[in-house]
């Protein structure tokens, strides 16, 4: 197929955008006509039991509280979401809609299913048959009330009426098209706004008619993927006229690199389609992510008519057989628990998004256009993998063994374009978000769920160049087999996870007969181990080697990826047998401190979190680090306890209604552990174990009588078999599995497919999951492993001296220290300092030898105290009141611990020296981070005092750093060499911040972060 296009014109954007020129333009002069005949009110349809699975679905569900999820209209994993926009910004508006909303602006072809980031929100049009007078703003002028009575939505279709408008709206899908009905209450001028410029910051685009009822054009965004590309074709049944915007031409120049025509206007890329007066509407818009080529053949292939109820009954039955992948019938909770179950799968099922053309085209991670060959299926894009490695993927391994054969193919294919595996992959970009290497546990666990079809290899390869990357901490991972705080922020999240995803390389290098490599993952995959306290049971945070002082496992800080220490203490899904070990030491002790997490008091403290919600004592069903946690009485034999937590937030934190998530969906991995735990199986540990006759599914609190799981057929796998699940027998208990007492069963066994049958109980059984062998189980060889000794001491110390302690998880462990050079002596009693020393320790167990571990003491050769003017932020205390005077400056990472941070108010502390000194200099360290909102002070003020009340400024010093530099910059404000010795006893530095954040950064208009450390006071 050959396009031909005319010659795009090159339209730059100037910085200072005025809107007044189209503004003012007769086409959006119009006002608001209150004679207009009342909208006509759509009716909701009862949902029956007896009716179809995508009537059952509700989009509703997760568009309130903090769902962040669409209602519109999507196919099965489709590249098109399109959907009503009701928010510009905001955390609640990451989805661009939110169920509280009066006020659509639009409807737009791409959206995020439920994440805490904004982003996409691509080609909205917004149908307008009259425009608000007199607003600012251009999503004013064309925005329209609604009322929450007249939506509806099911799979794959949306409608609403547009009060303002006068029209009725309807949304479905093709897989890579958007298809829109308008039909307005009476015959009307109808114009339709295409506004390029909704939501992400635009960088350049391009709009041009290719017929008299065809648009085509591009939009490249920057905001979480830093280079987006969306092209698009629209085509109408009727045809358009463009409104005039020549008056807004600035000025007309030729680029002379290629002859181009230039040209500058000062405008808002809004543009509007007239149609004269017309009943109805409809508009087809394909999109690709590759060129406007790839969007008009999209277009063509999938949306060839003008038939809207034929488009929207094929998406129907699309959803029908999507949804027939899982069937369910009965349970308690009725009709509603139904609804509850298919909205769920159907959420699990819209994400990845197909990202490739009908033509097998796709943008790599490479940002550059790649082909596929038909044997290569389709690529995809959106892998939020910290979240959907846990239950999306698992679930989908299971269901959709071809697509995650696809899935798979897509990661290895951004590793061989961009050069490494996803890890929070969107529109071909790498953002930099989240944690771990979760492609890796992705892969291994599409094998062990007995799917084939990608390089093995390579896989590998990818795999291990992953792990072996050396930056976000990797490399402090590996050296001391933990992550200490003061070099990586996050390092207990992180230490725990790539001890995970190394367990899971160590299986697929197993399984593939490279034993070199499987052992020294396996290994590896045991650091976890490292930062385990024994005194107090909890994963906590090490700085330099030493446990972190005043620890609180409700506390929330930057030493967890959104959690805190209850929330972590529990990952560890590939060694739970040495979690039990050491955490209690027996199954019943191990029970109890899981038990004390669910029964704690819900309140979390430290740093405000917005993620972290859904809880039932500490446990953050909101979040998914708490995800398997309730699963893990199992491992300690009460299979009944897990049945019965599990059966508490199945039907207490998912409701039917717009708030019925108790968190983000995360990309189905919320919707994806509800289904999965709903039909009473759930994969703790997915990736770690590569045989299909070990991987293990642990058994929990089953919800329907009857379920049928029918995995789509694929070549890639030899088992698609049709499992039939059923409950008999009254209760909530599970009491047998196929008359067997063991309470979970292997992947192979599911994959088998035929009966499987839950007797129920009304009591907790006294047989079922309690011997060893009927409990699920994970391990890791530990034979050649000893974790590292901790310190338990200071930093910095006052006085003539200070204690040092060492200990270590295994009693039976001896462990040997040197002091500042020295030999090594074996550790029998607190070491006693009376100078700066630096320390080094291992521990052996046998034979074995566990790495080396470091610790530093700094003697404090003064007696200072220090006052603030204005408190510190709770979030970010450092060491406390000391920390401007305790001899340890900060890195340039804001979140390890060693900063002082000060929002609100400016920095201002007083320095009580004792006595009268000679002071020749001071300086003071302050760090830019502007991505979070940190900046230097715009200026730092240094006074002196013999009283304490009457000060004299010293000194007043700038700097020249640009505040619109993203690098992250630690400067020290030095005072005036040139001003003469002062002697003092009282010294007080303020920091004067720059006002609000500019209006360029995503913060504009908020205050200012003032990030502060270690003041030298140089003397005479």
């Amino acid at each position: 197929m050959s396009i031909s296009f005319p010659k795009l014109v090159s339209v730059r954007i100037l910085t200072g955008i005025s809107l007044s020129l189209l503004l003012s333009t007769s086409l959006f002069a119009q006002t608001i006509n209150e004679g207009r005949n009342p909208a006509k009110r759509v009716q909701v349809r009862k949902v029956v039991e007896k009716s179809p699975s995508y009537l059952k679905v509700n989009p509703m569900i997760g568009t309130g509280g903090h769902g962040h999820t669409y209602p519109g209209a999507t196919s099965p994993f489709g590249m098109v979401q399109l959907s009503p926009d009701t928010r510009l910004e905001g955390w609640d508006g990451c989805g661009g809609y939110h169920n509280s909303d009066s006020i659509i602006y639009g409807f737009s072809h791409t959206h995020l299913q439920g994440t805490g980031v904004s982003d996409y929100g691509d080609i909205l049009l917004m149908p307008c048959t009259q425009f608000a007078a007199g607003a600012t703003s251009w999503q004013d002028r064309y925005k329209s009330t609604f009322q929450k009575s007249t939506e509806y939505a099911h799979a794959g279709y949306y409608s609403v009426f547009l009060e303002d408008q006068n029209l009725r709206a309807e949304l479905t899908s093709t897989p890579r098209t958007g298809i829109h009905k308008y039909t307005l209450t009476e015959p009307d001028t109808l114009t339709l706004i295409i506004d390029l410029e909704h939501r992400d910051k635009l960088i350049n685009y391009s709009i041009y008619p290719l017929d008299d009822s065809t648009i085509v054009g591009h939009r490249l965004s920057e905001n979480w993927a830093v280079k987006q590309y969306v092209y698009f074709a629209i085509r109408f049944n009727k045809e358009f006229k463009w409104s005039d915007q020549l008056s807004e031409l600035k000025t007309i120049s030729i680029n002379e690199t290629d002859g181009s025509l230039v040209q500058e206007m000062e405008f808002v890329p809004v543009f509007a389609a007239d149609f004269g007066v017309v009943s109805d509407l409809t508009v087809r818009v394909g999109l690709s992510f590759c060129d406007v080529e790839g969007a008009v053949r999209n277009l063509e292939e999938e949306a060839s008519h003008n038939d809207f109820k034929k488009y929207k009954r094929e998406n129907e039955l699309r959803w029908k057989e999507q949804l027939g992948r899982v069937q369910v019938n009965g349970g308690d909770g009725g009709i509603d628990q139904q609804e509850i179950f298919y909205t769920a799968l159907y959420h699990s099922c819209t994400v990845p998004n197909l990202a490739s053309d009908v033509d097998g085209r796709y943008r790599g991670t490479d940002l550059q256009i790649h082909d596929l060959r038909p044997i290569d299926g389709d690529h995809y894009t959106v892998f939020s993998l910290w979240d959907t490695f846990r239950s999306l993927h698992p679930l989908l391994a299971w269901i959709e063994p071809g697509r995650t054969r696809d899935f798979v193919k897509s990661m290895l294919r951004m590793y061989d374009d961009g050069g490494q595996l996803p890890v929070w992959e969107l529109a071909s970009n790498y953002t930099g978000c989240m944690i771990g290497y979760h492609s890796v546990p992705v892969i291994a666990d599409a094998k062990a769920w007995g799917i084939r079809g990608w390089d093995e290899e390579l896989a590998l390869e990818a795999m291990v160049q992953a792990a072996d990357s050396m930056h976000l901490g990797l490399d402090s991972y590996v050296k001391y087999g933990y992550i200490p705080s003061e070099m990586e922020s996050e390092g207990v999240s992180k230490t725990l996870e790539y001890s995970y995803d190394d367990a899971c390389i160590a299986a697929y290098a197993g399984s593939l007969g490279e034993e070199e490599i499987s052992e020294r993952f396996r290994k590896r995959s045991l650091s976890w181990r490292n930062i385990l306290n024994p005194e107090s049971n909890f994963i906590q945070p090490k700085r330099d080697g030493a446990w972190v002082p005043d620890f609180d496992p409700t506390e929330v800080n930057f030493n967890y990826t959104e959690a805190n220490g209850w929330q972590y203490t529990f990952f560890a899904p590939h060694d739970i047998s040495g979690l039990i070990k050491y955490v209690g030491g027996t199954g019943e002790r191990f029970s109890e401190m899981v038990e004390r997490q669910f029964s704690a008091s819900s309140k979390t403290s430290g740093r405000e979190q917005v993620d972290i919600t859904g809880l039932i004592g500490q446990y953050a069903h909101g979040n998914e680090p708490s995800h398997h946690v309730a699963y893990l009485f199992s491992y300690a034999g009460k299979s009944w306890r897990t049945g019965e937590i599990v059966d508490e937030i199945l039907n207490e934190l998912y409701t039917t209604e717009p708030d019925g998530l108790c968190g983000n969906e995360d990309c189905g991995q919320m919707s994806a552990w509800y289904v999965l735990s709903s039909i009473g199986l759930y994969p703790v540990a997915p990736g770690s174990e590569m045989s299909g006759n070990k991987a293990q599914l642990v058994v929990g609190s089953p919800q329907f009588d009857n379920v049928i799981v029918s995995p789509a057929n694929s070549d890639y796998r030899s088992w698609n078999r049709p499992l039939y699940i059923s409950t008999v027998g009254d209760g909530d208990y599970v009491k047998t599995v196929n008359s067997g007492a063991r309470s979970w069963l292997t992947y192979d066994e599911i994959l088998r497919g035929g009966p499987l049958v839950f007797e129920m109980s009304d009591l907790g059984s006294t047989s079922f999951g309690i011997l060893d062998a009927d409990r699920p189980s994970s391990s890791v060889n530990d034979f050649d492993f000893v974790p590292v000794p901790s310190f338990i001491a200071e930093r910095s110390f006052q006085g003539k001296q200070s204690e040092v302690r060492l200990h270590h998880l295994d009693p039976e462990a001896s462990i040997y220290y040197k002091i500042n050079n020295g030999g090594w002596h074996k550790y029998k009693t607190p070491i006693k300092i009376k100078s700066s020393s630096e320390f080094l320790a291992y521990a052996k167990l046998g034979k074995v030898r566990s790495k080396e571990v470091h610790h530093s003491m700094v003697k404090i050769e003064h007696d200072w105290t220090v006052e603030y003017t204005f408190p510190y932020s709770h979030q970010y205390a450092a060491a406390g009141p000391n920390t401007l005077v305790d001899g340890l400056k900060g890195s340039n990472e804001y979140r390890t611990g060693d900063w002082q941070g000060f929002y609100d108010s400016p920095f201002e502390a007083t320095i009580d020296l004792g006595k009268s000194k000679s002071i020749s200099g001071m300086s003071i360290g302050c760090i830019q981070d502007i991505r979070p909102w940190i900046w230097l002070p715009e200026s730092v003020e240094f006074f002196t005092s013999n009283d304490g009340i009457n000060f004299t400024l010293l000194s007043k010093v700038t700097h020249n750093v640009p505040e619109d530099n993203y690098e992250k910059i630690v400067h020290r404000f030095i005072s005036d060499s040139s001003a003469p010795t002062t002697k003092a006893r009282y010294i007080r530095v303020k920091a004067n911040p720059a006002g609000p954040i500019p209006s360029w950064h995503l913060g504009a208009g908020f205050d200012r972060w003032t990030f502060v450390d270690e003041w030298d006071i140089t003397f005479e």
